[in-house]
């Protein structure tokens, strides 16, 4: 039940420091294992008495894990236990220093979990119970959401002592954490966290001065790229700011020598992210890893990142010739990866929303390096999911097979190579003297009944279970969407021949 959970929040949070911290790490954990389970305890009420004094004890809650926090940060500093003091919290971020020595580090990564968890947990599980029952009712992670706070988070991130110390728990992650929590939903209070975190603090310096930063552990990098994946597509105004600071920071960083004097070269957001990817990609181990190994997670985000920056959003400059191709290699090598592990696959499906904004030429680079195969395994596995597994969701047989089906659509109407290439797979080669006899044949019926255009029911070869009688299956299904993008794929493997068409297909 939500009301125990909070009930333990509490009860940690009114407990002297040592005990605290082990309860609240206790705490945190059964929570983070309740939400990964898809659980959460959503509290369910039509009372709305009940609901206000829930309410009134998660406010509590929620303002007990600021001044537990600002306390941590600033050991003189005193909380008046409600969320009235607004600019005491911004003034004791703007005056944080920390130090590794003599603060309890460790209670304070488990102050920054609590607070990112509370905040999830509010979103996912407690929000929408609790404001059906009364619109009134406070959000009692505004001052968690506040200038603030999320100036706090910002300089925890950015802290130079707490990235550079290895010993200790990564709290700059968790600051990460609570940012993203911070700003994203839709609601009033996240959307004006979001606003004022995007112009009133400049949080994104301090997003991208990590994001710079070598040596840092992936789940950190991670963290840092879900937040700046987010603010493009939920503040697209974000992004020129993003680039003028990446160009500002990298023109003093990578300056070099040249006869007239210094050449400040300047890289912006897209440049910076695959730079990142590149490394998640080609470091050592062999990506991706072992189980525990986050990087598989670090390259799916900036694939998600840079589909979300190519679908109109602003930006500061256009993308290199070099940036580019850089894209356009990583995009094949993934291809090539086995399709073994789970999370490799993941990163191809991503690949393959990227694909479809791909300039036309890029069918060539794909053709000549075998990119071309991992694409129609791709399809037929979807395929296999959709027609075999069906998953009786509209919606849900859209989103697995209609992008796969467009890209390699618009891959065979650019490039003749991959037309074939994808024909043959499709259409396999050594059976198509097979298929050539059961044309004659149909064709001498129709000669002998009189007809001049084939009009066969049925298509002639497509044995059920293979990729061609399956994609022959969407051609009927009940979502538009995946009708179409199978008949338009078949009809481009079939030349744009009518007759041809109505053989394959039966239609």
């Amino acid at each position: 039940m939500a009301e125990v959970i909070l009930e333990r929040l509490v009860q940690t949070l009114e407990k002297d420091a040592p005990p605290q911290e082990q309860s609240l790490k206790e705490w945190n954990n059964d929570l983070e294992q309740e939400m990964l389970s898809g659980g959460g305890s959503q509290f369910v009420t039509t009372n709305n008495d009940s609901s206000e004094q829930f309410s009134s004890a998660l406010n509590s809650a929620a303002d007990r894990l600021c001044t537990s926090l600002l306390a941590v940060v600033s050991p003189g500093y005193v909380g008046n236990g409600d969320d009235s003091n607004e600019e005491a919290d911004e003034e004791v971020a703007n005056e944080i220093q920390i130090d590794v020595n003599n603060q309890n580090v460790s209670f304070l990564s488990e102050i920054l979990r609590a607070a990112g968890l509370f905040m999830r947990w509010y979103g996912q599980c407690l929000q929408s119970s609790l404001e059906s029952v009364s619109n009134s009712a406070a959000n009692p992670t505004a001052r968690l959401k506040s200038k603030g706070m999320l100036l706090l988070y910002c300089k925890l991130l950015d802290d130079a002592t707490l990235q550079s110390n290895n010993e200790c728990p990564d709290i700059p992650r968790f600051a990460s954490v609570c940012i993203f929590r911070a700003t994203y939903g839709n609601d009033v209070v996240t959307a004006s966290a979001r606003k004022s975190f995007v112009h009133s603090i400049d949080g994104c310096t301090f997003l991208m001065r990590t994001l710079l930063k070598g040596d840092q552990p992936v789940p950190r990098i991670f963290s840092v790229v879900r937040n700046v994946h987010h603010l493009i597509s939920a503040a697209p105004e974000s992004i020129p700011k993003m680039e003028k600071t990446l160009e500002t920071l990298t023109a003093a960083e990578f300056s070099v020598e040249t006869e007239d004097g210094n050449d400040k070269k300047k890289y912006g957001l897209l440049e910076v992210l695959v730079a990142t990817l590149a490394w998640a990609l080609r470091s050592d181990p062999p990506f991706p890893g072992d189980p525990l190994d986050r990087r598989s997670d670090l390259a799916l985000e900036i694939l998600r990142a840079l589909f979300a920056m190519d679908a109109g959003k602003p930006s500061m400059h256009l993308p290199s010739n070099d940036t580019m191709t850089q894209i356009g290699m990583m995009l094949c090598e993934i291809l090539r990866l086995s399709n073994a592990d789970i999370r490799v696959y993941q990163c191809k499906l991503a690949v393959v929303t990227l694909l479809l904004n791909a300039p036309g030429e890029y069918s060539g680079y794909l053709a000549s390096n075998d990119g071309v195969k991992p694409l129609v395994n791709i399809m037929a596995y979807q395929l296999s999911t959709v027609v075999v597994e069906r998953t009786a969701n509209s919606a849900e047989d859209a989103a697995a097979v209609v992008p796969i089906l467009l890209v390699l659509s618009k891959l065979c109407q650019s490039n003749a190579t991959v037309l074939q290439m994808v024909k043959d797979e499709v259409f396999p080669p050594e059976l198509e003297d097979k298929f050539a006899e059961k044309v004659a044949a149909e064709m001498a019926k129709m000669q002998s009944d009189g007809q001049s255009k084939a009009k066969n029911m049925a298509p002639l070869d497509a044995p059920r279970g293979t990729v061609r009688w399956k994609l022959i299956r969407l051609m009927t299904w009940i979502d538009s969407s995946v009708k179409r993008s199978a008949c338009e794929l078949l009809w481009t493997l079939c030349d744009e021949d009518a007759t041809e068409f109505v053989l394959r297909t039966g239609f």
